[in-house]
Parts: C-alpha cells; structure tokens; sequence
C-alpha cells in the first residue's frame, strides 16, 4: 500500500518523505511545485502536481493508499483548509495521521495556531476515523537553527524571550521517522503522541553549547515576547502571525515547553536526537543550517 504526504517539502515532511523510502515504503505527495519536489525529494517518489485542497485532486490521489500525513502551509487559515482535507477524506477508508504542535498549547485558549490546531484535533478525533495526532514540542530546525543562526553569524549573540524557563526542542528528523512508523503501523492508531527531544534546556545553555561548537563567546540576549513581536511588525511581519510568535514566547516563558516524554524512544525504539549534536551540526561553521 502507498502514503499519501501532505506538506511534503517543509521542515518536517521532507524527513517523513525520507523516513518512508528509507523503510522501502511506496511514496506519493501532492504539491503545486513539481520542480521543487523532484529538487528535495527522492527519485522514487510518485509526485502528483495540484492543490491538496480541491476535492478531484486530492480524491484522485488516493489509489492504493491506506494512510495519509496531514501537514498544511502555517496560515490564518489553516484550520479551514485542514477540516475540508478531513471532510474529505471521510468517504475514504484511509488513516490519517496528523501533525500538530505544542501540547500544552493545544486549547481553546492557546496560541493562534495552536487555538486551530486544537479545533482540528476536536473534529478528526470525533469523526470515528482512524487517526494518530503527533504533538512535537517545538522543532529544533526553526527554533534554534533558523531562527539563531543569523544572529550568531551577524553579532555572536541570540535572544532569549524565554528567560529561566527550558525547552525540550525535538529534531524534525525524529518527527519524520516517527511518523513513517505511525503511518505504517496500526500499532498506534488512536493516540496522540507528545514528542519531545530527550531533555529540556535554557536559551543560555543553547548559546553556551554554540559557543563551545564555535569556539566563541555567544551571548544570550534577554527580550520579552513583546520585544519579539514589535521586532516582527517592524520587519513587515502580518499581525496575526506576530502575535501568534509573541504568544508562543510567553508560552515557552511561561514553562510550557519543558515536558520531556519517552513517546519517541516508545515509537523508534532508540532515544531522541539531542540538542548537542544538533548545534555541533550546524553551528560549528558558518552556512546553511542542516535541512
């Protein structure tokens, strides 16, 4: 049988795409940029070009398939898209296999995008279709690589919005081989995964580890989530998507981030990438972070 990547060229759907030809697993993905997905994916993968949100594409799509990963662009309306994929998918037999976000977020009164998350949750969990929801606690790729390493190569320093509080950061590759085993396994089927890295840790230990990676002092610059969000608007940032960020620095400010669970090393039955090889990886020499 075949899976069907949703989102399969970001952060995150890249390693499951991987994580999934690496098991010997058929392969397919909708997308709207068939060059760009032949460029990052591999050779083997059945790419089907359109938009995962009109009906004929995506019905068409499902030939052989009996699992399907939902991951949408991050939008202002990334719940109505993900609810009319769910919608849709309910005339099919298929698994779906949901990528969501912080767990301590997920409610009716998280964050913006964790608020959708947790109506997307809502609806999928009560349709009586198969499902498995996957709640990584923030990805190591955006929070520390993209969004640090700019800083570090331009004024050896980071900020840090989240004070004294830790966070268990999880490496997107870890994210990616835990969903090809869900997706193709009903070991897991009804429930919902909190994956985390295998410790929680500070923005100072962040930029004492980079500097040690670097061999160089890297300051930790002290910021609120306020600081955050007047720095986004200032850049052109939309305002739902800055303060979404804001609120997503108070959550980690606010402990949010520090639960470190064993779901990873349950699934893959090995420990979590940790944060030390990550910044080893990327840190030690100016350029592109690891994909």
């Amino acid at each position: 049988m075949t899976t069907l990547i949703l989102g399969a060229t970001g952060n995150v759907g890249v390693h499951v795409v991987d994580s999934l030809i690496a098991r010997g697993e058929p392969t397919r993905i909708i997308t709207r940029d068939r060059e760009n997905a032949r460029r990052v994916l591999p050779d083997s993968v059945d790419i089907i070009e359109g938009d995962m949100g009109e009906e004929k594409v995506l019905l068409g799509a499902l030939d052989d398939v009996d699992a399907v990963f939902l991951l949408t662009p991050h939008s202002y309306t990334m719940a109505d898209l993900q609810l009319q994929i769910i919608r849709m998918l309910r005339r099919s037999s298929v698994k779906i296999v949901k990528l969501s976000a912080t767990s301590s977020g997920i409610r009716p009164d998280g964050p913006f995008t964790l608020r959708q998350h947790w109506e997307i949750e809502q609806v999928l969990t009560a349709t009586g279709q198969n499902f498995v929801i996957l709640r990584p606690n923030g990805f190591m790729q955006t929070l520390v690589a993209a969004q640090m390493l700019p800083s570090v190569i331009e004024s050896q320093s980071i900020l840090n919005s989240s004070g004294s509080a830790r966070l268990s950061m999880i490496d997107a590759r870890d994210i990616g081989e835990v969903a090809a085993r869900v997706l193709t396994s009903d070991t897991w089927d009804g429930q919902t995964l909190v994956l985390t890295g295998p410790r929680a840790v500070t923005f100072n230990e962040i930029a004492a580890l980079i500097g040690e990676a670097r061999g160089e002092y890297i300051r930790a610059i002290d910021v609120t989530p306020a600081d955050v969000r007047a720095s986004l608007l200032s850049r052109g940032v939309e305002g739902w998507e800055a303060g979404h960020i804001q609120e997503m620095h108070q959550l980690f400010r606010d402990g949010g981030s520090e639960e470190v669970t064993g779901d990873v090393q349950k699934v893959l039955e090995k420990s979590p990438r940790t944060i030390e090889n990550f910044v080893r990886e990327n840190f030690a020499y100016v350029g592109t972070p690891t994909p």
